[in-house]
């Protein structure tokens, strides 16, 4: 064999070489992308003082955390109950919550929503403690992060200050009154709209503190947030709300719409059942998530570390 053809047949074998390559490669990358998980947590009011319920849940959660590898924290508002906390220099912040999740699996970023009991402090002060802390993460009273699955898909959450939605806190005599004056609802609601409509992710959580609908006696649905925000929700097709306000754990199913409550981070009230409530309990916890571009999961876990109840959405 000439020089010439020895150097064809290299100059073949190696093309076919690197097409095999490449394609390996794509092929695996596929694959790649469709096991990757977001793995986080969600906890909602877990204002409680330093309790011992507060310090359970928080034990509860750092094993869930490393086990589950969690990379981030949601919190759905009543950060420090009764009247929430005066300022960022506030000594509670020490005690409260970085002494209470001081575990090394809970030491990534938190990124909280506002509940009423924060506005009986200082909301302003809850945002202005990201500026203190390397990882309490509000940037406003209510915003949007998006998170990345994998390569190309995407999970938007979107945090809502929910709030100043609630008619009855206008009342001149409510606790609420002088902070939620000047709170404006309808442009919150122009931003979700066009915050929902602006890209399409993979999928959309949408959190905030007061639930849309609840079976509690305690609260139950929020009328407003009925007529004002859940038609935007079903308008950009989102099917995932998570909130506290109750101190229960509860998944709720209407229309194809999944509303998981998840208030027992430091206490826990009754529940009450309906024919929307797939599942039910008044039990200090939290939920445990995790997001594929294929599936979404939620898992109900206590304060002894016992798995609730799981469900999952899928495309």
């Amino acid at each position: 064999m000439d020089c010439y053809s020895k150097f064809r047949k290299s100059a073949v074998t190696f093309f076919v070489f690197v097409l095999i390559t490449i394609f390996a490669s794509q092929l695996y990358a596929q694959a790649d992308n469709k096991t990757k998980s977001l793995n986080f947590l969600v906890i909602s009011d877990m204002g409680g003082k330093a309790s011992l319920n507060q310090k359970s849940v928080a034990n509860a959660m750092a094993l869930e955390a490393e086990k589950a590898k969690a990379i981030f924290v949601l919190t759905l508002g009543d950060n420090y109950h009764d009247d929430g906390i005066p300022n960022e220099n506030d000594p509670r912040w020490k005690t409260e919550f970085e002494d209470v999740y001081n575990q090394p699996s809970l030491q990534i970023p938190w990124y909280p929503s506002l509940g009423n009991h924060d506005y009986r402090g200082s909301a302003e002060g809850e945002i202005k403690y990201s500026k203190l802390s390397n990882r309490w993460k509000m940037p406003y009273r209510y915003y949007s992060k998006k998170e990345m699955i994998d390569g190309t898909d995407s999970l938007l959450i979107v945090h809502l200050d929910t709030t100043p939605f609630v008619q009855e806190y206008y009342d001149s005599t409510s606790v609420y009154y002088k902070h939620v004056l000047g709170q404006n609802t309808q442009k919150q609601l122009h931003w979700l709209d066009s915050t929902l409509s602006a890209k399409k992710h993979c999928w959309v959580i949408v959190v905030g503190h007061h639930p849309i609908y609840s079976s509690a006696p305690k609260h139950g649905d929020t009328k407003e947030l009925i007529e004002q925000v859940l038609p935007i929700l079903k308008k950009h097709d989102v099917k995932i709300y998570m909130c506290g306000h109750d101190h229960v754990l509860q998944h709720i199913q209407r229309e194809n719409f999944n509303y998981f409550i998840c208030g027992g981070g430091a206490g826990f009230r009754d529940v009450s059942q309906s024919e929307y409530v797939k599942f039910g309990v008044g039990s200090l916890g939290f939920v445990s998530a995790i997001v594929t571009n294929e599936v979404v999961s939620f898992t109900y876990i206590n304060s002894e570390s016992k798995t609730l109840y799981s469900y999952s959405i899928s495309k």
